[in-house]
């Protein structure tokens, strides 16, 4: 009698739905990262959902689909997600970079995500005699008065190259814990200002250059706290003659004593002009001109921009509602008479400085923040900039008097500023282009070369070197050279995040970020 041959069941490891998992995630990546083009941030927030989803694919097939030993199974997933569950309890998000990648902190940290103060809490008032007598002001240096240097575009009037610090980094001439925020540091008469929050507290500082020490600060209840922009201030403070002004992260201007610190006169922006903090808070350097201060006024609100009496604080004028940005008004000598311009959201104007009236209006379309302040060119040019994959635009201004007009030269993607600003020398542009140090041709908008990642700095440009600061703290020296980049010298001045300006206010090198400043004599002092 035949009997029937049976085969057995396979028990086996079931491989095949792992593997095709493994497959679709490596396309998925493969597409993110070199089959779209797309800022890099957006590409870490599709490699986030990728993982998300191959996670979740994983565990079911583990668990469900596997066929491996129930209870080896189960322990495993066991021992994972008390791995993960420990990690959660223990980790926090405490920030993220440019590019959105999460940066992690123990939330048993000493110094809490709302920040506590450096400093005694009290206010030391020392008057300009002290500046006569005592020998640490005993130092000598150029101004660096406002935001992005003596001119407010980045140009350092300084010839760097031969010099020591070139060869050799620098050794720190001081370093301070510092309040949180955004802001850099202006300098003069041997006192460096800058903006902190402390606690629920925004404050203007004021050290001295020679020694780092607290000399006086202005304080006023606020706060401002995110984990993706980060907390505090981002405004730098802008220094006129005895008079320094500052812009808080919800919109409070004041104008202080230089010498003391004491509060001359504060407008609330924002809720004078009916506007409202913008997302990421408010960030525009005052702007000082013919002893007017100018600012905008807020996401929303009634006017675009305002102008105040800088002696006394009276508003004399107010401009025609734009949408608010995160640039900085500036000007511009074109005509009979300066210009103020301000690259808004959706689009960059120039405002009369006499009269409260557009002279012209460029839209740009961009629905992203715009950050860059606009780069004022020979010619009646202007360059703007804007990152989130949006890119720059060169305009021809044309026009005498109250009639003026702008065109487009060429618009196009090489140059994608996000945080930083841009500098031009010679018919070339250089800048971050989503954190990787770009050169472009001013006359076509060509890329000359693109290399070397930094994040998302700040940039200052000398007579004949380039500074760059880096988002992960490092300090760049490199050649201004359309042909190829070359570093001069590299070294690590701050931990963390550095998202804050620079400050080169000859020979001193003012660093800082949320945590700590750093200052450098890049020459020997006398």
């Amino acid at each position: 009698m035949d009997s029937e041959v049976t085969t057995p069941k396979d028990n086996g490891i079931r491989w095949w739905p792992a593997v095709v998992v493994l497959i679709m995630t490596s396309l998925a990546l493969g597409v993110a990262w070199f089959g779209i083009d797309q800022p890099r941030q957006s590409k870490n927030i599709a490699t986030a959902a990728i993982f998300l989803c191959s996670g979740v694919l994983w565990v079911l097939w583990w668990l469900v689909f596997s066929r491996i030993p129930l209870g080896l199974r189960l322990g495993i997933f066991a021992v994972v997600a008390g791995v993960l569950g420990v990690a959660v309890s223990q980790l926090t998000i405490v920030g993220v970079s440019g590019d959105l990648v999460p940066v992690l902190g123990w939330k048993h940290a000493s110094r809490d995500i709302e920040g506590e103060d450096p400093e005694p809490d009290v206010d030391i008032e020392l008057g300009p005699s002290v500046m006569a007598t005592d020998a640490s002001w005993a130092v000598e240096s150029m101004s660096f008065e406002q935001f992005l240097g003596p001119e407010r575009n980045t140009q350092i009037p300084i010839t760097a190259m031969g010099m020591g610090f070139l060869d050799t980094p620098p050794e720190v001439f001081w370093k301070i814990p510092m309040g949180k925020g955004w802001s850099g540091f202006v300098v003069q008469g041997g006192r460096a200002l800058t903006q902190e929050q402390q606690g629920k507290e925004e404050t203007l500082s004021c050290y001295a250059l020679g020694t780092g020490e607290l000399l006086w600060r202005h304080r006023y209840p606020s706060a401002y706290e995110s984990v993706i922009a980060g907390d505090g201030p981002r405004a730098t403070p802008t220094i006129s003659g005895e008079r320094v002004l500052s812009m808080g992260s919800h919109g409070m201007l004041s104008c202080v004593d230089f010498a003391t610190g004491e509060l001359r006169w504060s407008h609330d922006v924002l809720v004078e002009q009916g506007g409202k903090t913008p997302e990421w808070g408010f960030s525009p350097s005052p702007l000082v001109m013919d002893q007017k201060v100018i600012v905008p006024a807020g996401e929303g609100a009634r006017a675009g921009l305002v102008v105040y009496d800088l002696e006394t604080g009276a508003l004399l004028q107010s401009y025609p509602a734009v949408k608010s940005s995160y640039s900085s008004p500036m000007t511009a000598p074109w005509g009979d008479d300066l210009q103020i311009i301000y690259f808004y959201e959706g689009g960059v104007a120039g405002f009369d400085v006499k009269e409260p009236d557009h002279l012209w209006d460029m839209p740009w379309g961009s629905v992203y923040p715009d950050v860059a302040v606009p780069l004022i060119l020979p010619g009646q040019r202007l360059l703007i900039s804007s990152g989130y994959g949006v890119g720059s635009a060169l305009l021809q201004l044309e026009g005498e008097g109250a009639d003026w007009s702008a065109s487009l030269i060429w618009k196009g993607r090489s140059l994608k500023a996000k945080f930083s600003n841009v500098a031009e020398r010679d018919g070339f542009v250089y800048g971050l282009d989503d954190g990787i140090m770009v050169c472009i041709d001013l006359e076509t908008g060509k890329r000359q070369w693109k290399e070397g990642r930094y994040g998302h700095g700040q940039l200052l440009m000398l007579e004949d070197v380039l500074l760059v600061t880096c988002e992960d703290g490092r300090v760049i020296w490199m050649t201004i050279d359309p042909v190829k980049p070359n570093i001069l010298a590299e070294w690590q001045a701050l931990d963390g995040k550095c998202w804050n300006p620079p400050c080169l206010a000859w020979p001193f090198l003012i660093l800082r970020n949320d945590r700590e400043a750093v200052c450098y004599a890049l020459e020997e002092l006398l």
